[in-house]
């Protein structure tokens, strides 16, 4: 798979490829927007990743590019558990997941690096490019699966403890 993005003023767009069973899938839109997706058959003698270069070269020319790795963003999904989880926990973590997966994905804002138990917590780590759209996207998806009871959302900075960004504070 490669991805692709590019600012356009405030807009930041992406356009992502990838080859499975012989059809080339481009995805493209808005960063936090479900993008429009162009499935086209790769024929059988073509490398795949030849296929994703060529169809990704009129987009470098037009100013996309992979991103720096520092320019990804840190959200944590978590929730509160009792001592180190339990066996519900554990398969609570691997839906969210995998929930997070298909929701950062088709928006093109990014992906889960994956989750962790620890002592009074689960949490799922998520990189993205545009930290409020991955909130917004978060929030929708783990509400949609009713998975959103109890979470809140954390955003880290450089070296900086994790800060809650969702549920907003209340005043």
């Amino acid at each position: 798979m490669l991805k692709l993005y590019k600012k356009e003023g405030d807009t930041l767009r992406y356009w992502e490829a990838w080859v499975h069973e012989g059809v080339l899938t481009v995805h493209q839109g808005v960063v936090g927007q479900v993008g429009e997706e162009h499935p086209q058959p790769v024929p059988a003698d073509e490398d795949p990743d030849m296929a994703i270069a060529e169809a990704a070269g009129p987009l470098v020319d037009q100013g996309y590019d992979e991103p720096e790795p520092d320019a990804m963003h840190v959200l944590i999904v978590q929730y509160a558990v009792q001592g180190k989880g339990s066996g519900h926990d554990v398969e609570k973590r691997v839906a969210v997941e995998e929930l997070l997966t298909d929701a950062l994905g088709w928006t093109g804002n990014g992906e889960v690096e994956g989750g962790e138990m620890k002592e009074q917590r689960l949490r799922v780590h998520c990189l993205v490019m545009d930290p409020d759209a991955g909130v917004r996207t978060i929030v929708e998806a783990l509400d949609s699966e009713d998975l959103l009871e109890g979470a809140s959302i954390l955003r880290v900075v450089g070296d900086e403890e994790p800060k809650a960004v969702w549920p907003p504070a209340t005043e």
